[in-house]
């Protein structure tokens, strides 16, 4: 794959900045500031897993036929993230810092291990056709 297609990898460290913004706020107690920031984190991190699962993980399905599943596996990944920020949605209204700090460690992870898996994805599964696409391709993430 061309170098050119970094463009495919997405700035997946805000994401992790955001949910410890929120964490911190817990930690000290401001806990309607936390639930903002926590409710801000989620539609964003909604947003952007709509993006990837409506217009890039087609694309890339289109483009190679998926023949390993990897698709099918980041998919799977978003669903079990998605689960987790339905539970931590309940679990922050609880406003027991203890219990929300231990269940934000299991989504902190996964988000990880997903934007490794998917990065490395990206790079392995990308080619010089979409890289030609670049300028369609942003259009329909925006369109999202």
């Amino acid at each position: 794959m061309s170098e050119d297609a970094n463009w495919l990898v997405h700035d997946h460290r805000k994401y992790d900045a955001a949910l410890d913004e929120c964490e911190l706020a817990a930690g000290a107690q401001e806990w309607k500031a936390a639930i903002a920031l926590f409710k801000e984190f989620v539609k964003d991190l909604e947003l952007h897993m709509r993006m990837e699962d409506e217009v890039l993980y087609p694309l890339f399905a289109q483009e190679t036929g998926d023949p390993e599943g990897e698709i099918e596996l980041l998919t799977d990944e978003h669903e079990n993230i998605a689960r987790l920020l339905q539970d931590l949605a309940i679990i922050i209204k609880t406003k027991n810092f203890d219990h929300f700090e231990d269940s934000l460690h299991p989504l902190h992870r996964i988000m990880n291990e997903h934007n490794v898996h998917e990065e490395a994805a990206f790079r392995r599964l990308g080619s010089d056709s979409l890289l030609m696409r670049r300028d369609e391709i942003m259009a329909r993430l925006k369109a999202v």
